[in-house]
């Protein structure tokens, strides 16, 4: 049947296929998902804002009852000072540090918060009966973990005893806050007080206790040191006294200081022999024995006389050339000189020679001695290695000796002083002003609240609502241009509605319809289409009042225009133009009458309306006859525009076979009602009967589902009608 209707269209109409943006198609479309930007996280606030009003309303009211349900609860506070070690304490004897400042602050809050000071606090003020939850989640926690009626278990008041203890440090400071809540304000000072006395108490009987502890220990460790240093000290006096082994202050015995002694003479010896037998051997390679000699050289005798005689030898050249008495008598006392310096020269030569020969033979007994020292010192060296390991365990067993002492002094010291690090600073007073529920904070806690599950459930709702409502969302879902947005208007009927156009040529309706006339123009490259086809993907979305309005506003615009109702299943122009439906298209389709005899006028001039006529028994059959092609083309040569109102998309084909027949489709969204799939699903059946789909029109539109909707624009207001002389409603011609 569809390939009949493709033979047959009319010649100025040519299939046209659905040109969808970057070609992507109604299924990929259907999963496409962007991600949500400022304006839409904006608008949807926009249009849930009743919802997330109301919801962060009814949470701060929530929160408002709560607060002043609740017992008001009181918080008392204590200040102590923890100092990182205690004044003569074993740390500072030590001079250790084993742990940080922090893990060392953290192991006290820790200390405050154990089961331990509870109890004791708990049996000092008799607490046992008292105890009980104060916050409301506490409550609950002890309601539901069948504690509720176990008052007296004692694990029980220790943790609701914990519960409402709070232990805080003070930045940058050697402080820690205690603080309590009660419903009681003076207990809560009572426990705050209490539990800083117990505290300090407690650290104080740590130290005494550990005091003890250590000086048993280290008492018990000494007596077992001291026998041991005794029996070594024994053991060496014996050994010492068996093998004649004399040990000085330096620890060394005699044999091996008389060996060193010797072994220092020696080397003294053998560096005076070296010297004498360099100075020997130097005269005795030397040729002139009187001049060469370092000790002839380095004397001073010897110089002095060099000295005068160098004096008189210049005297002498000064009076030589005289030839007188006392040049003879200088050159005499020159001679007499080095007389005298040659026997001293030989008398220093000799010397030299004895120096040397004395030196070799010190040296060779100092050696011979050395050497039976040496032999001696071997024989002893397996009793002295015995000697140094017995000596050895006596100087180890000394020194942890003294260690124990001192620390047995230390732990005296410290156990005996009273001094604490861990001190009150501030003691806890009766609170005045209650501590929670603190009227504002729950208020403003309640309104943020609220405001954010708001906020969260209108998301929700918009992601689970699939429905278009914007012409934006529209546009890019289907590709399709929005050929106008028709109003929503309360408190009008269908039949208002349709004639709105007619009835309030200036009325926001009219106005968008106008604008729908002025689209269609654009459509097409010939113009405003000859044949247009209205449809929608379901029932209720606006079908029938536009293709009405639209008529109209081609009648006002001075064409001559017939109105279609192709509806055959659930017609109503007739109802809406006030018109019978005795006969109609399924009279024409069924071959009793022709187009002339079921065409007739209706109120609005120029507009002649063909009624869709008694319900057939299968419309799909008589719209796809030859009958309605012909109808068509014989309207199209009467007709500046024929306008059809036809059945939804889905579950039908009716559409489909009247798209195909009309030059132009366009497609009915209702906003907020109309599913994204629903309209996919039908834009596929068009595409695929091969409907010249020129646009969409989203209907009902209100500010409740686009915020950015402002139909006041289109508003005309007293004063301009007035002044277009317009104040007057046109009249409709009656039937």
């Amino acid at each position: 049947m569809k390939s009949d209707n493709d033979n047959r269209l009319p010649a100025n109409k040519k299939p046209n296929v659905i040109n969808y943006p970057n070609g992507v198609y109604p299924e990929e479309l259907l999963e496409q998902s962007s991600g949500l930007d400022l304006r839409e996280f904006i608008a949807i606030l926009k249009h849930r804002k009743k919802l997330v009003l109301g919801v962060a309303l009814a949470t701060l009211i929530a929160a408002l009852l709560l607060t002043l349900l609740m017992q008001p609860i009181y918080r008392a506070e204590a200040t102590l000072k923890v100092e990182r070690y205690a004044p003569n304490s074993n740390e500072i004897l030590d001079g250790k540090v084993t742990r940080s400042d922090r893990d060392f602050f953290e192991t006290q809050i820790q200390l405050l918060q154990t089961k331990a000071l509870a109890r004791r606090v708990i049996d000092q003020l008799g607490l046992e009966t008292r105890i009980k939850p104060t916050g409301l989640i506490s409550k609950i926690k002890n309601m539901l973990s069948g504690d509720s009626g176990k008052q007296n278990n004692s694990d029980n008041i220790e943790r609701l005893f914990l519960e409402n203890l709070t232990v805080k440090p003070v930045s940058n400071s050697q402080l820690i806050k205690i603080s309590y809540d009660s419903t009681d304000p003076k207990l809560a000072a009572d426990i705050a007080n209490a539990i800083a006395k117990t505290f300090v108490r407690q650290n104080l009987e740590r130290r005494f206790d550990t005091a003890a502890s250590s000086k048993a220990y280290i008492s018990n460790s000494i007596k077992v040191t001291k026998k041991s240093l005794e029996d070594a000290e024994k053991r060496l006096n014996a050994f010492a006294k068996e093998n004649n082994i004399i040990q000085d202050v330096e620890g060394q015995t005699t044999t091996n200081h008389a060996l060193k002694k010797q072994a220092e003479e020696l080397i003294t010896a053998e560096k005076e022999r070296i010297e004498a037998e360099a100075a020997y051997n130097l005269y005795l390679k030397n040729p002139d024995k009187s001049k060469s000699s370092v000790n002839l050289v380095n004397d001073p005798y010897i110089l002095s006389l060099k000295n005068a005689a160098a004096r008189l030898e210049t005297q002498y050249q000064s009076q030589r050339n005289k030839r007188s008495s006392k040049s003879r008598r200088l050159r005499k006392q020159i001679d007499n000189i080095l007389k005298q310096v040659d026997r001293e020269s030989t008398n220093i030569q000799s010397a030299l020679k004895s120096n040397f020969l004395a030196a070799q033979e010190k040296e060779k007994m100092l050696r011979e001695q050395y050497e039976k020292m040496k032999q001696n010192a071997l024989k002893m060296q397996s009793k002295n290695t015995r000697y140094n390991t017995l000596l050895r365990e006596v100087e180890i067993n000394q020194l942890a000796y003294n260690k124990q002492l001192e620390e047995l002094m230390a732990v005296n010291i410290a156990g005996n002083i009273g001094a604490n690090n861990i001190s009150i600073i501030d003691t806890a007073g009766i609170p005045n002003k209650k501590y929670k529920p603190d009227m504002r904070t729950n208020l403003a806690f309640g309104l943020l609240f609220g405001l954010l599950l708001g906020m969260g459930i209108a998301f929700l709702r918009e992601f689970i609502d699939d429905s278009i409502k914007t012409s934006d969302n529209l546009e890019q879902i289907t590709g399709l241009p929005v050929l106008c947005q028709i109003p929503e208007i309360d408190k009008l009927s269908d039949k208002q509605l349709a004639l709105q156009t007619a009835a309030e040529p200036q009325s926001p309706l009219a106005e968008a319809i106008r604008s729908l006339r002025t689209s269609l123009r654009f459509s097409t490259r010939n113009g405003s289409p000859g044949s247009v086809f209205i449809t929608s993907a379901g029932p209720g979305e606006g079908k029938s009042t536009i293709a009405v309005n639209l008529a109209t506003a081609y009648t006002q615009a001075g064409n001559n225009v017939l109105l279609i109702d192709a509806d055959l299943r659930n017609p109503g122009i007739h109802k809406l133009l006030g018109l019978e439906n005795l006969r109609g298209l399924t009279n024409l389709l069924a071959g009793a009458e022709n187009e002339a005899d079921i065409s007739r006028s209706c109120m609005i001039n120029n507009l002649h309306v063909i009624t869709s006529g008694p319900i057939p028994p299968d419309p799909v059959e008589l719209l796809s006859g030859d009958k309605m092609l012909e109808l068509m083309k014989t309207a199209s040569s009467k007709y500046d525009h024929i306008i059809i109102d036809g059945p939804p998309v889905l579950g039908l084909a009716d559409s489909l076979v009247l798209a195909n027949l009309a030059e132009a489709t366009i497609i009915t969204v209702q906003a907020g009602k109309t599913r994204k799939a629903a309209l996919l699903d039908s834009l596929k059946r068009l595409e695929r009967a091969k409907a010249n789909i020129v646009g969409s029109i989203l209907t009902k539109v209100n500010r409740a589902v686009n915020p950015d909707y402002d139909q006041s624009y289109y508003s005309y207001s007293a004063k301009t009608q007035a002044a277009n002389g317009t104040n007057e409603k046109p009249r409709l011609r009656s039937l």
